[in-house]
């Protein structure tokens, strides 16, 4: 029988979650103890987790999206799904310690996944320059191409409704261009 090929799990990319989880886990069983009620929050915290941990086994690129947003909303403190409330005010804000030592362990555990979901702008420029490049040598093998051609066949495919891809009607005009420079006579 065929087997299913399962993803490999990379618990150095897990870090951050997993200790999250368990101190997730510990909080829940420490309120249950003390005969607490779990608040909106661990509800919230248990929501945000586990979609986590899923997206991270179907999608990663999902995952870095969800929990880089779970651990701002943490750091801002909009939720604390832990029994241990650490938190210090910077101005106006409230910031949760936890989610900050949480989101340096997943920084520092993650820098791959980061990169594939929140590409560096030189990324992104050097993919735009590579694009251009491909676009240059199109054009260039449509001039290769458009040197025999008539001025009549040129002018056709520079038209809107010619039919032609756009590097080649931007290569028909620089034709017709060398053309009109060509024919120019010299003054003398």
């Amino acid at each position: 029988m065929g087997r299913m090929k399962t993803k490999e799990v990379n618990y150095v990319e897990l870090t951050a979650l997993l200790i999250a989880i368990v101190l997730f886990i510990v909080s829940v069983i420490l309120v249950i103890i003390t005969g607490n009620q779990l608040t909106l929050d661990y509800y919230i915290g248990f929501a945000l987790f586990s979609s986590s941990l899923f997206l991270y086994l179907r999608h990663k690129k999902s995952y870095v999206i969800v929990f880089t947003l779970t651990l701002a909303g943490g750091i801002l403190n909009l939720y604390d799904p832990f029994v241990v409330k650490l938190t210090f005010s910077l101005i106006f804000l409230r910031l949760n310690i936890t989610f900050i030592v949480l989101s340096i362990a997943f920084i520092a555990t993650n820098k791959d996944l980061l990169d594939s979901a929140f590409p560096h702008k030189s990324s992104l420029e050097e993919e735009i320059n590579l694009e251009k490049k491909r676009e240059q040598q199109k054009i260039q093998k449509f001039i290769n191409q458009y040197q025999t051609k008539s001025r009549k066949d040129l002018e056709y495919i520079t038209q809107k409704d010619s039919g032609y891809v756009n590097e080649a009607k931007i290569a028909a005009q620089q034709v017709l261009n060398n053309l009109d420079t060509a024919e120019v006579p010299t003054k003398e």
